[in-house]
């Protein structure tokens, strides 16, 4: 029988396998794929909850989450993942301290204010915390039974074939 070694973590899963019989890593993916499809799903309506939550509009940042599988040497896994460059900030939240604005291309910044056009020669931000709002990484967590289940189902069976 193969020795499986199962790891799932708020990531990815991965199946490592040591010596696999005809056909287990294809198997494998196939299994993985509709988890994974699954898993992505489950993190966009998470996010959409929290985007209307805040009252903001759903943006590219719900197009850019999917989830998919693959298979490189010993390893084949399944994952769930944002595009978005922003995307961890939303995951993650993050802490900005204050700091000087100064202008990249000028002598001045020029925005508008609510008394029309502003012009600076820096603005001083006072900084922000930007909340964590994770979507990706409650998905994984309440898939985790049904990744380590599809995985260990390939092997099984295969251990019985």
């Amino acid at each position: 029988m193969p020795e499986l070694e199962i790891k799932v973590d708020d990531r990815r899963a991965l199946a490592r396998v040591d010596a696999l019989l005809p056909g287990i890593r294809a198997a494998l993916v196939e299994a993985l794929g509709p988890v994974a499809q699954a898993m992505a799903t489950d993190a966009r309506q998470i996010a959409l909850d929290h985007i209307r939550y805040e009252g903001t509009k759903p943006g590219q940042y719900l197009a850019s989450i999917y989830g998919g599988t693959f298979d490189k040497s010993s390893i084949v896994g399944g994952f769930v993942r944002s595009g978005n460059p922003l995307a961890h900030l939303l995951e993650y939240g993050a802490t900005v301290p204050p700091h000087e604005i100064m202008p990249k291309a000028g002598n001045v910044l020029a925005f508008e204010g609510d008394a029309g056009a502003v012009f600076a020669r820096h603005v001083s931000s006072p900084g922000a915390t930007i909340p964590a709002y994770p979507a990706i990484t409650p998905a994984f967590a309440a898939a985790r039974d049904a990744l380590e289940a599809a995985m260990r189902g390939v092997i099984e069976g295969a251990d019985r074939a």
